[in-house]
């Protein structure tokens, strides 16, 4: 007897936007990883305006559009029951209406419903992953599907073609895509890109920056109100509007150091294969402290304890839990080491499946 398998044609991603951009950021590339499988995939998003901001091109006024090879739907409380896909995919505990449930109800074959969770290194997610949660009153189980760094979690969403991609950007192409978005490169100066919460230390670092080497910090989205002036000592500063997602990875990839934040930047920094620090999203009573704790015990296992604990400071300090600043000429000096690193890593999690490969594969096989 062959073995069961469920033929998926469309896929429906509900995407509520709480704050900032992650939200909006992940479930785009999701959508956009999705299609490339093949897939007719559809984003309901309640927060057009969001998505335009971080995807140029997203056409607010549009309740429907097609975007990247896929379509992009707006989703409010008011939008009518609608024929539910083959997979529907609720994005970080967002709640789809109940007439949309019943009318997954109403099917002769139910959807495969799935929730997607926030990206944890936490050991406690590999058993949660996948398992099955039954609703109260109506005869539909939803599954939990948690992104991770190894097999027994559901991966990270990468393009099929993003390594390949960043494989063949070399300095040239490097230099090229810098003049375009007007970065004027010194010699000898430190790349930064810096992308932070309001609560990070930008100010602090500045000031301890202007005793090193020469740096250039560019800012995605704008400088941060605690930028007082364009340059001070060894460092320049420049803003930098948001632009296409594809180009953000080229800057990540073009950077010596980046500063990243919540869940989808940090996942395209270890895509590039760069030195970074990563800037939790703050969460009550603390509960982010575990989730850096558990990733940093993995991303820094091969480090000595010296630079493991050098690097772990770095990250505790830009976070705002201790009162000193990273040690910033030590972390220039272990730069070469840490980019081998860092392409180490982006290599080792690049062997595994894709998040979005996973998840088909975990849908197909539900009965």
């Amino acid at each position: 007897m062959s073995r069961f398998m469920r033929t998926l044609n469309t896929v429906d991603i509900y995407c509520q936007v709480i704050d900032n951009y992650g939200d909006a950021a992940v479930c785009w590339r999701l959508a956009r990883s999705i299609a490339e499988h093949g897939l007719a995939a559809t984003l309901w998003i309640d927060d057009l305006e969001r998505l335009a901001l971080i995807r140029p091109g997203v056409k607010v006024d549009l309740a429907s559009q097609g975007l990247d090879g896929f379509i992009v739907r707006a989703w409010d409380a008011e939008t009518a029951p609608h024929p539910p896909a083959d997979l529907v995919i609720e994005a970080f505990g967002c709640r789809m209406p109940a007439l949309q449930l019943t009318a997954m109800v109403e099917m002769t074959h139910p959807p495969v419903w799935i929730n997607l969770e926030y990206l944890s290194a936490e050991e406690w997610v590999e058993d949660w992953h996948g398992l099955p949660s039954p609703h109260p009153s109506l005869p539909l189980t939803r599954y939990f599907f948690f992104p991770g760094f190894d097999l027994r979690s559901g991966g990270l969403i990468r393009e099929q073609h993003l390594l390949a991609e960043r494989h063949t950007f070399d300095a040239a192409a490097r230099d090229i895509f810098l003049a375009r978005l007007g970065i004027a490169r010194e010699p000898a100066e430190v790349l930064l890109s810096i992308f932070c919460y309001p609560s990070a230390p930008v100010d602090a670092l500045l000031k301890e920056l202007r005793a090193g080497p020469p740096v250039l910090c560019v800012f995605p989205g704008g400088l941060p109100a605690a930028c007082e002036t364009l340059q001070a000592g060894a460092v320049r500063l420049q803003a930098l509007p948001f632009f296409e997602p594809d180009d953000y990875d080229r800057l990540l990839w073009s950077c010596d150091l980046n500063f990243v934040r919540g869940e989808d930047s940090a996942v395209r920094a270890q895509w590039a294969g760069q030195p970074f620090i990563w800037q939790f999203y703050e969460q009550a009573e603390g509960a982010h402290h575990p989730k850096r704790a558990a990733f940093l015990r993995r991303y820094l296992a091969t480090f000595d304890d010296d630079l493991a604990g050098l690097l772990a400071g770095a990250w505790h300090q830009w976070s705002c839990e201790t009162k000193t600043l990273p040690d910033w000429p030590a972390l220039i000096s272990v730069l070469p080491e840490w980019l081998e690193h860092a392409r180490a890593w982006a290599q080792q999690l690049g062997e595994q499946p894709d998040l979005a490969s996973r998840l088909l594969g975990f849908a197909r096989k539900i009965r």
